[in-house]
């Protein structure tokens, strides 16, 4: 998860890469001397988790003044894709670390959470079989609907697709490996979007500053309509 400590910082430059200080604990992104290589996604079905990011994103994110920086995402979707992809590759780590924690550690996580329903889901959530599963189904029902890989589909018959497993899906009750792949990326692109340098300024993100009164937020005095 990106620090909050770190965000304003981040802001402030107008550099894509930051300077690494000497000594950092911190693990900043350098720029890459080659094609991106997914490490949580197999190479054929990579493109696949970044054109379904395009989708849920919404395709108006690709009109943009933004240049993109030598050795970065080439775009916004590309950034989110690959920060899903480090998402699923660090899940199994994750999960052992979680599952390794000290009991007093554990004790105080829960605390810090107000319950352990947050401590269990980081011990128990498997992302990469969530997205294997659900791979695998858009490849059947991509298959099944339309005679055709879901790369090859048409932009309306994958919207098609991915609305029929969305929340605009008829029957809400219902869950499988799409509906269940489709919550996974949609949490992670909407925070992949806002935490990225584009989603911050978009929600006009100020860092850790004062403010005697929400900036940009004006309240109304209340209306009494009884005594």
């Amino acid at each position: 998860m990106p620090s909050l400590d770190h965000l304003t910082h981040a802001l402030t430059s107008d550099d894509p890469f930051l300077p690494i200080p000497p000594g950092a604990e911190t693990e900043y992104v350098r720029p890459r001397t080659g094609p991106f290589v997914p490490q949580g996604f197999a190479r054929e079905d990579f493109p696949v988790i970044r054109r379904l990011v395009e989708i849920i994103l919404g395709e108006d994110l690709k009109t943009s003044e933004e240049t993109p920086a030598p050795g970065g995402p080439a775009n916004i979707y590309d950034e989110v894709a690959e920060c899903i992809d480090l998402v699923v590759a660090s899940a199994p780590a994750v999960r052992a670390l979680a599952l390794n924690l000290p009991a007093d550690q554990r004790i105080l996580a829960v605390a810090y959470f107000g319950s352990d329903q947050p401590v269990r889901a980081v011990e128990t959530f498997e992302p990469e079989r969530v997205c294997c599963e659900g791979l695998a189904w858009l490849s059947e029902e991509s298959m099944r609907r339309f005679a055709k890989s879901f790369l090859d589909a048409a932009p309306a018959e994958q919207t098609e697709l991915m609305g029929s497993v969305s929340d605009a899906r008829t029957d809400k009750t219902a869950t499988k490996a799409g509906t269940r792949f489709f919550e996974f990326l949609k949490a992670q692109s909407i925070r992949g979007f806002y935490t990225s340098r584009r989603g911050l300024k978009e929600l006009d993100y100020k860092g850790n500053s004062f403010y005697a009164e929400p900036p940009g937020c004006v309240h109304e005095p209340p209306v009494h309509l009884l005594p």
